[in-house]
């Protein structure tokens, strides 16, 4: 491996070799150490360092344009007002790093294949361009690849994105603030909890794109195209700016880990007839709300607390209500269909399954003549729950026990599964 002094001499050489005078060398090293260097206005053009590290360089005013920088690490480096046109920078780690108003037009930023050596025998590993919690606000990006790169959390707030290739794109969390996406292929991205005020999306592919949380209030979607994208659907009934709030500070929480934003506690609140669909709002406190009518279609609920809460007519197709405690609430005439009344395992610090699992707690609950079609009802607590003449066709019950819930009138020999006590 080449030694610092060596490193920096190849750097002077190929300063020659670029303005074609003697001596002048291409500067090819493979995996060097450039870690903390300090450089600036100088061009490494067409320089092949593929693995370079560059972890917590400072090097603005740099230009890396055209360079073989595959699998390279500048994390935490401070490139400001660099430029990377062309540069291949594949499975590259750029996590924590400033680019701000950098120029990194046409950069290719896919997934890199890396060979590993283990043992005596080599294997591919596909690693994906790590640029979470970047900072890229102001820069370039015109025409960049960026598909499948992970880019959550991360400022771009002003930058020009244009005509870029960001399929599957993880943006969760991101400031986009102001950006220019005209035409951005953004199929299948993850836009979750995204900050979209003021960008603009003439011509941008969002078909598929995860767009839950996402506060679409000023931005203009009347020409790029949506179909199938999860969430993001304009709401029958806006939320009021108090309520908007709660939610956008939800999404920050979510997206963060808990590190910023705070969860959402609308506890005893009226939040009757609002919109709430395609939003994830796992965690969320709605104890003694009232809810009628409020909709909740394809909405994550993960272990939200919903106890005692007024739900008669609500709406919940299609959400996600694994671990919600829901004990006391009244849900009689609301719409259950296709939801997941399913449980979540408790982990350690380290993330690992402790071997509890949080089940949904439906204890006495009234359900009574609700629409629980085609829903799964996984271990679910249900003691003291009242189904009378509700609709339980298609409906999983599996394990769940029944032997304290009231069935009277409901249609149970329409139900997919379980053993319902008296009846089976």
């Amino acid at each position: 491996m080449s030694s610092r002094s060596e490193l920096i001499d190849s750097i002077k050489k190929h300063q020659l070799y670029l303005n074609q005078k003697p001596g002048g060398v291409r500067m090819q090293k493979r995996n060097c150490n450039l870690s903390r260097i300090k450089m600036s206005k100088i061009s490494l053009k067409e320089a092949v360092l593929p693995g370079a590290n560059f972890i917590q360089a400072s090097a603005r005013d740099v230009c890396f344009d055209f360079c073989d920088l595959f699998g390279a690490n500048f994390v935490e480096a401070d490139l400001e007002n660099s430029t990377f046109e062309r540069a291949d920078l594949r499975g590259a780690n750029m996590a924590r790093s400033s680019l701000r108003n950098a120029n990194l037009n046409g950069i290719d930023l896919r997934a890199g294949i890396m060979v590993v050596l283990e043992g005596a025998r080599e294997r591919t590993v596909k690693r994906e361009t790590d640029m979470s919690n970047t900072d890229l606000e102001g820069a370039m990006m015109w025409g960049a690849n960026m598909a499948g790169a992970n880019m959550s959390g991360s400022r771009l707030a002003h930058t020009d994105m244009s005509d870029a290739n960001m399929f599957a794109v993880n943006l969760e969390g991101a400031d986009l603030t102001g950006c220019k996406m005209n035409g951005a292929k953004l199929r299948n991205a993850n836009l979750k909890g995204a900050k979209l005020a003021g960008t603009e999306l003439v011509g941008a592919d969002l078909s598929g794109a995860n767009l839950r949380n996402v506060d679409l209030q000023d931005v203009d979607l009347s020409q790029a195209n949506t179909s199938y994208s999860i969430g993001g659907g304009t709401p029958t009934a806006p939320l009021v700016d108090d309520i908007r709030e709660l939610v956008n500070g939800h999404s920050t929480w979510l997206a963060t880990g808990g590190k910023t934003g705070m969860p959402m506690i609308a506890a005893g609140r009226d939040l009757s007839g609002m919109d709430f669909s395609g939003m994830d709002l796992s965690g969320a406190v709605f104890d003694k709300c009232i809810l009628r009518g409020t909709l909740f279609v394809d909405t994550i609920l993960a272990m939200c607390s919903m106890r005692e809460a007024d739900m008669q007519k609500i709406r919940m197709n299609g959400a996600v209500l694994d671990g919600v405690r829901m004990a006391g609430s009244d849900c009689s005439e609301g719409v259950f269909q296709g939801v997941h009344f399913g449980g979540v395992d408790q982990r350690d610090k380290k993330g690992e399954k402790t071997g509890v699992v949080w089940n949904a707690d439906l204890s006495d609950v009234n359900f009574e003549q609700a629409d629980l079609r085609n829903s799964v009802f996984d271990e679910a607590k249900m003691k003291g729950a009242n189904l009378t003449k509700a609709n339980v066709a298609g409906v999983a019950f599996g394990a769940t026990d029944l032997s304290e819930t009231e069935l009277e009138g409901a249609n149970v020999g329409l139900i997919l599964n379980g053993y319902i006590p008296g009846k089976r």
